[in-house]
């Protein structure tokens, strides 16, 4: 009876030490509105990027605004350099800057990953297989009078269970012609976080 009795025991802890320290699984989820601000650790995130970007756009817009020129700026965007000791995905930035600055109707975007491909294409419609009326050709492309580029830096302060994250972004226009620096803006974001303690 005792030897049962341990069994029974020994049994049930093993099962509720199972429970406990099992895999978890998140189950049930919603859809959220990707403008509302959350933090849920503190890393880099979708809010940083979108705080980001929308200063930018704001800022290169007025530039614009302000150059009282009839032509839109021809623009090379270059991929932002992440100088944070953080994984960032500088792709999905850069993305949203170029396409909401496309889109606002202001500026024309040149693609510089794509050149290689169309110097490729221009070869091939060249050597024969393509009709020469419908054939395109080098010599008609635009010409790029703008490099767009940026920077990402952070610095992190943590003293007792207290940390701060600062972030900057820094953008600039240059002039392809001159090298000057026409356009330039920042936009610093300051996060606070608070570590707690995980009791049972």
């Amino acid at each position: 009876m005792r030897r049962y009795v341990f069994a029974t025991v020994a049994l049930t802890m093993t099962l509720g030490l199972a429970a406990c320290g099992g895999p978890r699984a998140f189950t049930q989820g919603q859809y959220g509105d990707p403008e509302e601000i959350s933090m849920l650790d503190d890393k880099w995130n979708q809010n940083d990027m979108q705080l980001i970007a929308k200063k930018m756009i704001g800022s290169m817009e007025t530039w614009v605004a302000t150059q009282g020129v009839d032509q839109k700026p021809v623009v090379i965007p270059e991929m932002p350099r992440n100088r944070t000791t953080e994984h960032i995905d500088m792709t999905a930035l850069y993305d949203h800057v170029k396409t909401a600055l496309i889109q606002s109707g202001e500026f024309s975007f040149l693609d510089k990953a794509a050149r290689q491909e169309v110097a490729e294409e221009y070869e091939y419609q060249g050597s024969g297989y393509v009709d020469p009326d419908e054939a395109k050709g080098p010599g008609k492309q635009k010409a790029a009078e703008y490099f767009l580029g940026g920077t990402i830096t952070s610095t992190v302060q943590q003293v007792g269970k207290n940390k701060v994250i600062y972030y900057k972004a820094t953008f600039e226009l240059t002039d392809i012609s001159t090298t000057e620096i026409v356009w330039i803006d920042h936009k610093e974001i300051t996060k606070h976080f608070k570590k707690k303690s995980i009791g049972f």
